[in-house]
């Protein structure tokens, strides 16, 4: 009996969680001027560092590459709970789990964010080709690096919100989650831009996903006591 109770609430998340993930891609296409405006941001950004830099070395590239992506995941922030009305969340809070409503903005994150890595990189190599050794390699480091930062900003903008919209809670809060991802992150990334005879990047990666499962049950299981408040 238990047994059965149990996948029936897990079909039921499940089935929030989609509901809450297109109810967010929905909003998104009616409101197209922020997701393209964005994309704006990015293109003039890297046109900029191109205009300036013309040439850069590896080091240089993979420098503002990391400084342009923390500056874009930080700005979409805004799509997760900063960007809820007050009674929104108030009515979701009869309708959906809470476990439902972190995962669903959590994994919006991850996809907005995949769509601005992805966009990011290949502007960045069109302006600034690199002859970068371990281009795979690299892309999936900054791949994870960027679950791990709109895991952790995500759940801080819950903790912001709930402290009336105070972007220095989720400044300071971000922090000190953020910086161990970010540091092995780019321990990782700079293995790709010299060529070596046996480059590990499995002990790496494999810190990195622990970090994020680890960041993942923190925002699920912290977000719960949040959501009561």
């Amino acid at each position: 009996m238990y047994f059965c109770c149990s996948k029936f609430m897990q079909t039921q998340i499940t089935k929030q969680i989609k509901q809450l993930f297109l109810k967010e891609l929905r909003v998104e296409f009616k409101n197209k001027y922020a997701f393209w405006s964005l994309l704006l941001m990015l293109v003039i950004s890297v046109f900029i560092i191109y205009t300036i830099q013309k040439q850069a070395s590896n080091i240089i590239w993979h420098s503002l590459f990391y400084v342009v992506l923390i500056l874009g995941v930080v700005q979409n922030i805004t799509r997760s709970f900063l960007g809820e009305q007050k009674g929104t969340l108030l009515y979701y809070r009869f309708l959906v789990d809470a476990k439902a409503l972190i995962i669903s903005k959590i994994l919006y994150q991850y996809f907005i964010n995949f769509i601005f890595l992805f966009v990011l990189f290949v502007l960045m190599n069109f302006w600034l080709p690199q002859t970068i050794p371990y281009l795979g390699q690299y892309f999936f480091t900054s791949l994870l690096f960027m679950m791990c930062c709109s895991t952790v900003f995500t759940f801080n903008s819950a903790l912001s919100y709930g402290a009336k919209n105070s972007s220095l809670v989720a400044l300071v809060l971000s922090m000190p989650l953020l910086i161990p991802s970010l540091l092995v992150s780019l321990k990782a990334a700079s293995k790709s831009l010299v060529l070596l005879t046996h480059p590990n990047f499995y002990q790496d990666w494999i810190v990195l996903i622990l970090l994020l499962v680890i960041q993942l049950i923190l925002s699920i299981t912290l977000f719960n006591y949040i959501w009561k408040e």
